[in-house]
């Protein structure tokens, strides 16, 4: 038998080849940011960032303005006498050593029988508090007329007691207290339920306004609330005492 002629099969190259796949797409950084979904997020950031910033600008103004009404609120309270008449009361209450205030000399006239006379003293202030030695510079030309009204019209004869003096001490006292703390002495004043002739001599020597007795009238009422609610002794004062270091009459 006639050898067969053999025929080899030819294959197709474009369908024997295996067809690439298409590319994937890209997953990068900037392929997720291009996306709607990654769009919408970072305004919602941007969106949130911006309401924190609004809203902790709204709360530190709101902070900065109760701040300032409470300082001005406290501000307002420490000026309202009854504020101040307590600070006085608690600084004066401290348990602190004594100072002593030297006034100079003074040299009055004194009204009396037999002739011209003449007081020459020298006076120093008892205190407890630092700052009363200020007040009373401040006030010194002030001071220095008020007692020299107090020690002019004492008679010769009267001063010559030691009741007498020990009165115008107090008068000395009350006088300068009147100047530098007129609050604190009028309620001192008070408790004491001063009578007319008294009332009218604390207005001649300046301690208390002239229209107290001759006009409005301090009750007892009066007089027993303000003991009730402050209790102010002598020692609560900013002068407490008034001593004599000399005290010559001729």
């Amino acid at each position: 038998m006639a050898d067969e002629e053999r025929i080899e099969p030819t294959l197709d190259p474009s369908a024997a080849a295996p067809q690439a796949a298409p590319p994937a797409p890209a997953v990068g950084h900037d392929a997720v940011e291009d996306t709607p979904k990654s769009k919408s997020k970072v305004k919602l950031f941007a969106i949130i960032g911006l309401v924190v910033v609004i809203v902790g600008g709204i709360g530190g103004y709101m902070y900065s303005q109760h701040a300032a009404e409470e300082k001005h609120r406290l501000a307002e309270e420490a000026k309202r006498p009854e504020n101040i008449l307590k600070k006085q009361l608690t600084e004066r209450k401290e348990n602190v050593p004594p100072i002593y205030i030297p006034l100079e000399e003074m040299v009055v006239n004194l009204p009396g029988r037999g002739g011209e006379h003449y007081l020459q003293t020298k006076i120093v202030l008892r205190t407890s508090d630092s700052s009363t030695e200020g007040k009373i510079k401040n006030f010194m030309p002030v001071i220095r007329d008020k007692i020299i009204t107090v020690l002019s019209s004492r008679q010769m004869q009267e001063l010559a007691t030691v009741e007498g003096k020990v009165m115008m001490a107090r008068e000395i006292a009350l006088v300068i207290n009147s100047i530098i703390a007129p609050q604190l002495t009028a309620i001192y004043v008070l408790q004491q339920q001063p009578g007319t002739a008294d009332m009218q001599n604390l207005e001649r020597i300046g301690a208390m306004p002239k229209e107290t007795s001759s006009g409005q009238k301090i009750t007892g009422e009066a007089a027993r609330a303000a003991a009730e609610f402050w209790n102010v002794t002598e020692m609560d004062l900013p002068v407490q005492a008034v001593l004599f270091s000399s005290f010559v009459m001729q």
